[in-house]
């Protein structure tokens, strides 16, 4: 593939049977799910044509297939199974706070692959599809659509948007678009009962977030890939730590003690976020842009027993 600093077209294109490999992703219906005595919140496309069986008593004569009744000279009835769709919406964040990474790829690459793997997969299921991708200018928005038509000009926005962070980064620019700037435009993008997947670090999450998220969570399900790099899970305990940041560097000598301190204050602002996230609802994994994408993707959540 290509080098991790941007994304490439190829790279993205190439994930497509990758996103075969998903488990249980949120646009598909495990074996199962249609039978029960609740609502499903899930929007029914019609009824496909499953099998023929012999007829019983008890059922309805509506059923009854007179083509093969008259063939097979005994009655026989159609049988169907309902067809569902999930409408997937993704938000990807692909601003300048992103573009960050001490290992293999940049934490905007990983979450441009995330967000490729996802579309694909909802474009093998044939769930209508929607995106938005966060620049530090710019919010493209796609509504929800049939995913053959959406899937290109998703993927062709992740690609365009990520390419300019490196021009952002010499220039040293300001976001001018915030995360709860990008909630609040998708509000009324997200059909009801959706399923919404948002990529990010999550560094500006607040409290118009917070409110924005409690809103979105009423009507979908949603599911926070908090984006980290392999430096926020362990510091080395010695060397040298060089920062630059809104045109202020600095190097910092690290010692076991420092390393330990680092550790934890980064440890504890994780975990406020994700409880944080967690409180209105929100499902959240991790994205460690060091390691694979699509391995992290397949991990099995042990406490809601699913996949995503």
């Amino acid at each position: 593939m290509s080098p991790p600093l941007t994304l490439e077209m190829a790279d993205l294109m190439a994930l497509a049977g990758d996103a075969q490999r998903l488990d249980n992703p949120p646009g598909q219906i495990p074996p199962g799910a249609l039978t029960g005595e609740r609502v499903s919140r899930q929007q029914g496309r019609g009824l496909n044509f499953d099998s023929l069986r012999r007829y019983q008593p008890g059922d309805d004569v509506r059923l009854i297939d007179w083509k093969a009744t008259a063939r097979l000279r005994s009655p026989w009835i159609r049988l169907y199974n309902e067809e569902r769709e999930r409408p997937v919406f993704i938000l990807v964040d692909q601003r300048l706070d992103m573009y960050f990474g001490t290992r293999c790829q940049m934490k905007s690459v990983a979450a441009g692959y995330t967000a490729a793997l996802l579309a694909w997969r909802s474009w093998h299921d044939g769930d209508r599809l929607g995106c938005a991708v966060l620049g530090d200018d710019e919010l493209a928005l796609h509504p929800c659509r049939a995913p053959k038509r959406n899937l290109m000009p998703i993927l062709n926005d992740i690609q365009r948007l990520n390419a300019l962070l490196p021009d952002h980064y010499a220039q040293d620019r300001p976001s001018k678009i915030s995360l709860a700037d990008a909630l609040q435009r998708i509000v009324t993008l997200l059909p009801s009962g959706s399923w919404l997947g948002i990529i990010s670090d999550f560094h500006d999450l607040d409290a118009h977030c917070d409110a924005v998220l409690a809103h979105l969570r009423r009507r979908c399900d949603i599911t926070a890939f908090v984006t980290l790099d392999d430096l926020h899970r362990r510091l080395p305990a010695q060397g040298k730590l060089s920062a630059y940041y809104q045109q202020v560097s600095s190097v910092i000598p690290l010692s076991a003690t420092l390393s330990d301190r680092i550790n934890q204050r980064v440890t504890e602002r994780l975990s406020l976020q994700q409880r944080r996230l967690q409180r209105v609802g929100v499902t959240v994994k991790t994205i460690v842009s060091g390691l694979p994408v699509l391995p992290q993707l397949q991990q099995e959540d042990a406490h809601a027993g699913k996949r995503f």
